[in-house]
């Protein structure tokens, strides 16, 4: 989408047109998406998360300048309601479904992938986590990442290039 045509939808939004937020959703969700499952590491908390992400996008839309990047707007909002919620459960327990199979029924066939990612993803801190994800994933610059984190790109190359060394480097342990 060019950012002529988001400009566009984002004023028409923000004059009332409620149709035009399909095109804002639709332009960045995936990214939003993904800045929130780096830090929550659960496909139904990060689904959850995504929808408050957007209930805050309506309300706040109002206060989005013009001119400024608006999928690392978005992003923002997510990330930060992903620390929220990072911190708020931080301290509560957790079932896993693999150690409980008889009360949740099978498992999702992609289950020991995903687990095998987060498990070598979690080696890394929180920045560094969103800073390859957003890369791999999300297919990102390292500048449109700088900006979206507001640090300088050579940070987040070199943060980059340290982080792949790290995984580089990692054993998981099937107890992790």
């Amino acid at each position: 989408m060019t950012d002529k045509r988001l400009a566009k939808a984002i004023q028409r939004f923000k004059n009332g047109d409620e149709t035009s937020f399909k095109i804002l959703y639709e332009a960045t969700k995936t990214r939003a998406y993904y800045t929130i499952l780096t830090i929550v590491k659960n496909d139904r908390d990060a689904e959850d998360l995504l929808q408050d992400t957007y209930m805050r996008v309506i309300k706040s839309i109002q206060s989005y300048q013009e001119n400024t990047h608006f999928a690392a707007w978005v992003s923002t909002i997510a990330r930060n309601l992903a620390i929220n919620h990072y911190h708020q459960r931080k301290n509560t327990s957790v079932l896993d479904v693999s150690d409980n199979e008889a009360l949740f029924g099978g498992i999702d066939p992609d289950y020991y992938k995903k687990t095998y990612v987060y498990q070598l993803i979690k080696k890394l801190d929180l920045e560094d986590q969103e800073i390859v994800l957003r890369h791999v994933l999300l297919k990102e610059t390292h500048q449109t990442i700088a900006t979206a984190l507001n640090k300088p790109l050579g940070t987040i190359t070199w943060r980059y290039q340290q982080a792949l060394k790290k995984l580089k480097k990692v054993k998981i342990d099937e107890t992790d």
